[in-house]
Formats: C-alpha cells, sequence, structure tokens
C-alpha cells in the first residue's frame, strides 16, 4: 500500500509540537526508572532503615481477598519511623473463593 502526501501531512502534524510552522520534536523523551530508584533509596536512607536477614517469604492481604506473594522478599525497617519496606519480586494471587466462584 502506498503512502500518499496527505497520509505523511496527518502523521507530520501528530509530531508538531506547537502551530504551524514550529519545529517537530525529533525524539520523544524517556523517562528512566534508575532516577526515581535513587530518589527512593535516599528517602529510605534518610528514615534510617535497616535490613532484616533470613525472611524467607511474605504476604500482603488486599480487602478483595487476593494477596501479593513475595519469595526471598528485601525487608528493610526503621523502629523510630515506624516504616517497613518489603521490595522485590512479587506474585499476585486471587484469592480461593474468586476461582471457586468461576468454575
Amino acid at each position: 500500500m502506498p503512502v500518499t502526501q496527505e497520509q505523511l501531512r496527518k502523521r507530520a502534524e501528530l509530531v508538531r509540537t506547537g502551530g504551524k510552522g514550529s519545529v517537530r520534536r525529533t525524539v520523544k523523551a524517556h523517562h528512566r526508572s534508575s532516577g526515581d530508584d535513587k530518589k527512593v533509596q535516599g528517602t529510605l536512607r534518610r528514615f534510617g532503615v535497616t535490613p532484616f536477614n533470613d525472611i524467607d517469604e511474605a504476604t500482603f492481604q488486599l480487602q478483595d481477598g487476593s494477596s501479593f506473594y513475595f519469595s526471598k522478599p528485601k525487608v528493610q525497617a526503621s523502629a523510630q519511623t515506624q516504616c517497613f519496606v518489603v521490595s522485590g519480586d512479587y506474585e499476585h494471587r486471587k484469592s480461593e473463593d474468586e476461582e471457586s466462584k468461576k468454575e
């Protein structure tokens, strides 16, 4: 399917940042999550959290009955600020009640 001048004109209008005669945006800025991670780590450092070792698993129960299950989580805590941080890979598990209703 050949591309017509009209189709090219429509595509060019979609990437224009201003009005007629303005420069088209060449590259869309991608946000990096590493910057966010550094901000979070800096905030946790101010809270004074220390790592807890020897925690094999953690489960967070939600109000709808489902849960987040962490195996081998990285747990950090601070008694002074009453702050607990659980990070790592998790699995979202639906409740057994929901699964039995579907069957």
